[in-house]
């Protein structure tokens, strides 16, 4: 605990540590624009899955920003008196982040256990994942690069058959969205084909095939169990003919209705070029059989990337958010679909969804914002362009970039592929970076620099990586 520091180093943020510790599992995000909060929002809340155990700061200096609290408020006070003998805190909020200029470096103290970030507690990717590399990057000598996940944003909307006549994706693309949109392709007009195509053709969309409809699932026969390879066959000639005939191809990520993937579809996605998949559970599951909370063999149902462990040619990504913090449905909760809502709340939808690129990026994913067509149904044309343009002012810190899926799931698999061996400085101002691994596509390095008490950012491109390849920044 922080009680064991020598006390020089308790001394350079001025502590005073009780030598009783406590828990928390409540954390509070302080006030301020401090770079290492930057992209939270102030006086926010997060609840861990229980307790952990954290120092009793007293006093910290004047010169200390405290930077996120936990609190230790009546419930617990009642956790706590169980497990320390002869506790007698005060409610209040307790430092749990700290952050302070000490004489030509910079320092970042955290007062709680690591054990904050295993999944019992909390686990990463869960909320405060942007505080841990943030007091990184702002703590560490610079220039400082970093293969680093740039602010891919990606939009996605399942069960769809054309409400609107798709002119939602006319509305997402004049705010430089990227949609995937996952069809029901039994449901699709024929009227409504030229405005796919002229989408399609021009870059600014990707049809998927859901399903043929709500319950006549591709691979699994639905609640039953996986398709027999005939009738695979059948099922995905059916599905070329439905792009043929229409003049699309189908994107490389497949998107399948319930969830319900088995092993035998695998090989009809690889022979169509379809190697990205979305399941968070183990391949050939039926829906009512899936093994969670340990969402296996991942551990997550968001944010998550990795390969098939039966087909490692197929690359399973997910950007959805973890369901016991918010539905994975940005719009749920905020329109009158099945009386979700007394009203379409576009507030509402565009704060969720904020809350959605907060959690992707400052976990170091990228943000996909999953919806599904019937709740886009009940909003007009121009509440959909209100969600849209809400939206863009909440997560202007972040200087998104909005990409199709296809896009932010090759730079997934290159990243994962590629790493940086070595890095050396080559003056104040220049360093070496070497990296090693394969990529497809080009990739991009983080270069953090000083700006004052903040921090500076610059995006360099690096060339494909193919073995050992040396860049100088």
């Amino acid at each position: 605990g922080l009680r064991l520091y020598k006390p020089p180093l308790r001394e350079l943020f001025g502590l005073e540590v009780d030598r009783i510790p406590m828990a928390s599992d409540l954390v509070r995000i302080g006030g301020g624009d401090h770079y290492i909060t930057w992209t939270q929002v102030p006086g926010s809340t997060l609840q861990l899955r229980r307790p952990v155990p954290c120092a009793q700061i007293k006093q910290v200096g004047r010169h200390v920003a405290e930077l996120a609290q936990v609190t230790m408020g009546k419930e617990q006070l009642i956790f706590a008196r169980h497990h320390v003998p002869g506790t007698a805190y005060a409610p209040d909020q307790y430092p749990l982040v700290l952050a302070a200029s000490c004489g030509k470096g910079r320092a970042v103290q955290f007062a709680c256990s690591p054990r904050l970030w295993h999944q019992e507690f909390l686990g990463h990717a869960m909320g405060l994942d942007g505080l841990f590399w943030r007091s990184i990057v702002w703590a560490v000598r610079k220039p400082f690069a970093a293969l680093m996940m740039p602010p891919y944003v990606s939009i996605r909307v399942d069960d769809a058959i054309g409400r609107h006549d798709f002119r939602y994706v006319e509305v997402m693309n004049e705010h430089g969205h990227h949609p995937l949109v996952s069809c029901f392709p039994d449901e699709v007009s024929d009227e409504v084909v030229p405005f796919m195509r002229s989408r399609w053709e021009s870059g600014q969309v990707d049809w998927d095939v859901h399903a043929f409809d709500y319950y006549d699932l591709l691979p699994f026969d639905f609640g039953i169990g996986e398709r027999e390879d005939g009738d695979l066959e059948e099922i995905f000639a059916r599905v070329d003919r439905w792009y043929g005939a229409r003049g699309l191809k189908p994107p490389k990520t497949a998107y399948f209705h319930w969830g319900e993937i088995g092993v035998r579809v695998l090989r009809h996605l690889k022979a169509r070029g379809r190697t990205f998949l979305f399941s968070p559970y183990h391949i050939g599951q039926l829906k009512v059989e899936r093994l969670f909370p340990n969402w296996w063999p991942y551990g997550l149902n968001s944010l998550f990337y990795d390969y098939v462990p039966e087909e490692p040619e197929i690359y399973n990504i997910g950007g959805g958010l973890p369901r016991h913090l918010m539905a994975h449905d940005v719009l749920t909760g905020c329109t009158t679909w099945a009386g979700e809502n007394p009203v379409n709340d576009m507030d509402k939808a565009a704060e969720r969804s904020a809350d959605a690129v907060r959690l992707g990026l400052d976990s170091g994913f990228f943000t996909e914002l999953t919806t599904h067509e019937q709740k886009i149904g009940v909003l007009s044309l121009e509440e959909i362009e209100r969600w849209m343009s809400l939206l863009g002012p909440k997560v202007e810190r972040f200087a998104i970039r909005s990409v199709g899926h296809e896009q932010a799931a090759e730079y997934t698999k290159g990243r994962d592929e590629t790493w940086i061996a070595s890095a050396s400085t080559l003056g104040e101002d220049q360093i070496e970076v070497c990296l090693d691994g394969k990529s497809s596509v080009p990739l991009e390095l983080a270069v953090f620099e000083e700006d004052g008490d903040s921090v500076g950012l610059r995006w360099e491109e690096i060339p494909i990586v193919e073995g050992r390849t040396r860049v100088d920044l």
